[in-house]
Order: C-alpha cells, then structure tokens, then sequence
C-alpha cells in the first residue's frame, strides 16, 4: 500500500509540477518570452494557428482525469506507466527551460524523450481492452498533440542551424511533414485509437488557417489531409456501426 501510495503521490507531484512551470512560461514570462512568441520567431510553416494550442487546456484537464481515475481505481497498468509519465512530466519541464532560453537543438531531445514515453504509455495501456476510457484517452490526446509537436521542434532546430533543405523551399517541406501527420493519423484510425487522430485534424487545420491564402503548397495539402483524415474517420464510423 505504501509503494502504492508513493506512486500516486510521484505522478500527482510531477503532472502538477509541469503545469506550474507551463503556466510560469508565459505568465513570468521565462527570460523574458513566451513560448508562443519565441515559435513565431522562428520562420518555419508548420506551426498552427494561435487557437490551435488551446487544445494544452484540453491535455491538461484529461491528466487531472487520469490522476483522479489512477487514485479511484489503481491498476497494474498504473504501476508500469508511472515511470514515463513522470519522465514525460520531467522532459516537458525541461523542454520549457531549453526552449525559452533558445537551446532549440536540446530541446528537440526534451522533446523526443516526452514523444518516446507517452507512445510507451500508449502501447502499455492499450495492450488491454480493460483499461478504462479516463485513462487511454488523456494520453491518446497528448500523444497527438506531442506527435506534431516533435515534427515542428525539429523543423524549427534544423531552421536555426540554417540548413538548407536540400534545396527544396520551406513550403513544400512543410507540405511534406503535412503529408507524414495525415499518414499517422490514418494509421491511428485503422489501430482504433480515433482521439490521436482527431487532435492531428486538430493541427492539420490550425496550419492551413494560419497559412491560408500565404501559401499554396500548404494550403493544397493541409486541405487535402484534412479531407483524408475525415473521410477516414467517417467510413471507420460508418463500418462500426453496420
């Protein structure tokens, strides 16, 4: 019960220490920017729009779901994530200081570290059908949000080491990691795990408004995966229900 007991107090701790310093980001805001700002420095076009980050509050709120599920009902599932969700808590914290202090290339190994254990997480608890819906969204959902997040974290360290793209323009690098995001979430539909996909439709929109009538390339491609991601969504629905 004590072992127990420790594990929840380490994730609470650790989750809530995350959105402390999240929110310390840009209420402070740290050396002087905020998170926000320091991204639309960096001129690269795979970042949504503005109101597309809004959906941190959503993330949040599902990790304060799973804290009170994870205390309700404990799980074995529970005892073999809570190392990486305390990693992912730890890495996110970390990324926030790397960031705004502008160490882009190490923030890409925050980064990465938070994507490997939240996909850690996801295999764990969707390895049963048991596991309850308050437990295997909240990370389905950040998972997502992570996936494009990594994808944008690496386009903005190679812009800054000014790389240059084979030759090829940022628009259509960007169009490529569009092409990449549409593939996962359609992975993502045919494993079942349709929240994932949702939040990359999520993004792929928040890009195509925040670039439309800027880009064509972009605008191209952000619609057509758009299209591709709902389409896919909607035939999975219409199968489900059959």
């Amino acid at each position: 019960m004590k072992k127990e007991l420790l594990i929840k107090l380490s994730v609470t701790v650790s989750v809530v220490a995350m959105f402390i310093v999240n929110a310390l980001a840009n209420i402070l805001p740290i050396n002087g920017v905020t998170t926000g700002a320091l991204s639309d420095a960096i001129p690269i076009y795979f970042v949504p729009a503005g109101y597309a980050f809004s959906i941190w509050g959503l993330i949040y709120a599902g990790l304060v779901v799973y804290i009170i599920s994870m205390f309700t009902n404990f799980t074995k599932e529970d005892k073999a994530i809570y190392p990486w969700v305390i990693t992912s808590s730890l890495a996110n914290i970390a990324w926030i200081f790397l960031w705004h202090y502008r160490l882009i290339y190490l923030s890409v190994i925050a980064m990465v570290i938070i994507l490997a254990s939240l996909i850690a997480i996801s295999l764990i608890l969707h390895k049963s059908k048991k596991v309850s819906i308050f437990k295997t969204l909240p990370f389905d959902i950040y998972l997502g949000w992570i996936s494009v997040a990594s994808i944008a974290n690496i386009a903005a360290a190679l812009y800054t080491a000014n790389w240059d793209r084979f030759g090829i323009s940022p628009e259509v690098w960007s169009a490529i990691m569009i092409v990449v995001s549409t593939g996962l979430a359609v992975y993502s539909i045919l494993k079942k795990r349709s929240a994932y996909s949702l939040v990359i439709l999520w993004a792929v929109i928040g890009i195509l408004v925040k670039f439309s009538g800027l880009s064509n390339p972009i605008e191209i491609v952000s619609t057509l995966g758009i299209l591709t991601i709902s389409s896919m969504i909607g035939f999975k629905l219409y199968l489900d229900n059959k």
